[in-house]
C-alpha cells in the first residue's frame, strides 16, 4: 500500500451519535500501520497500536489489522470495510470492543480523511521496527509516529514537520517517549545511504531497527 496518512473525523458506537474526542492519525505504508489516538483534553494515549495491514477484499474494500503491540493489550485482529463518501472521506464499518460499554463487542462507524502531505515528496514513506519487535517508528510525508511497548509500559510520540521552521516538532508524547528515537535521528541515519530496501538494518541511539515497509511517493 502506498504511503498514506489518514485522520479520523468521527467515531460512532451504534446506535449512539457520532463524536470525536481525540486526535487520531494512522500511518499506512506497505503492509504495516502505526495508529495513535491521543485525547484532546489533557492529552494522553487513549489507544495506540501497530501491526500488519492486510487487504482482504477490493470490493467492498476490506482490511484486517493485527496488533503486534497495543496499549490496551488487545491481541485479536480487527476487520472492517470501507466505502467512499461524497466528499471524498472514507466510512469504515466494523465491530470491535467498546471501552465505553465494558469492552462489549459493538458495531461502529468511523469517518477517515486522507491528510497526506509532502514537504519533500522525493523522500520515501517508511516504517521501521526494532529487532526486539517492540518499537515501531514511521514517517509519511509531514507526519511521523512511534509506538513502543517496554518494561515501563506503553509509549508513543507524534511529530509534525513545520514548513515554517523546517524542523520536526513533537506534537504529542505519552508514556516514556524520550526512550524512542526522534524521527530527525532516523532520517539522519537513512541519509547515509543513497537507497534503502525492505529488510535493511539501521541503528539509531544504539538500537537496531529493520525496515519493514518502504514506499516511494
Amino acid at each position: 500500500m502506498k504511503g498514506q496518512t489518514v485522520e479520523r473525523i468521527s467515531i460512532r458506537w451504534l446506535p449512539d451519535p457520532a463524536f470525536e474526542d481525540t486526535r487520531t492519525i494512522a500511518l499506512n505504508v506497505g503492509g504495516y500501520f502505526i495508529d495513535l489516538r491521543s485525547t484532546k483534553e489533557k492529552p494522553t494515549i487513549q489507544w495506540s497500536h501497530a501491526g500488519e495491514l492486510i487487504v482482504l477484499n477490493e470490493e467492498p474494500f476490506t482490511c484486517r489489522w493485527t496488533h503486534i503491540i497495543d496499549s490496551l493489550g488487545f491481541t485479536d485482529p480487527d476487520e472492517a470495510s470501507f466505502t467512499k463518501l461524497p466528499n471524498g472521506d472514507e466510512l469504515e464499518v466494523g465491530e470491535t470492543k467498546c471501552p465505553h460499554k465494558n469492552d462489549a463487542m459493538t458495531p461502529y462507524e468511523e469517518v477517515w480523511r486522507d491528510v497526506t502531505s509532502h514537504a519533500n515528496p522525493e523522500e520515501p514513506s517508511w516504517i521501521i521496527r526494532s529487532r526486539e519487535g517492540n518499537t515501531f517508528i514511521g514517517r509519511v510525508g509531514n507526519i511521523s509516529q512511534a509506538n513502543s511497548l517496554g518494561p515501563n509500559g506503553f509509549s508513543a510520540r507524534r511529530e509534525d514537520f513545520s514548513r515554517e521552521s523546517g524542523q520536526w516538532e513533537a506534537t504529542f508524547e505519552g508514556g516514556h517517549a524520550t526512550t524512542i528515537p526522534r524521527v530527525a535521528e532516523v532520517l539522519k541515519e537513512m541519509k547515509q545511504k543513497s537507497s534503502w530496501s525492505i529488510g535493511d538494518s539501521v541503528t539509531i541511539q544504539g538500537i537496531e531497527f529493520s525496515i519493514i515497509a518502504l514506499e516511494d511517493n
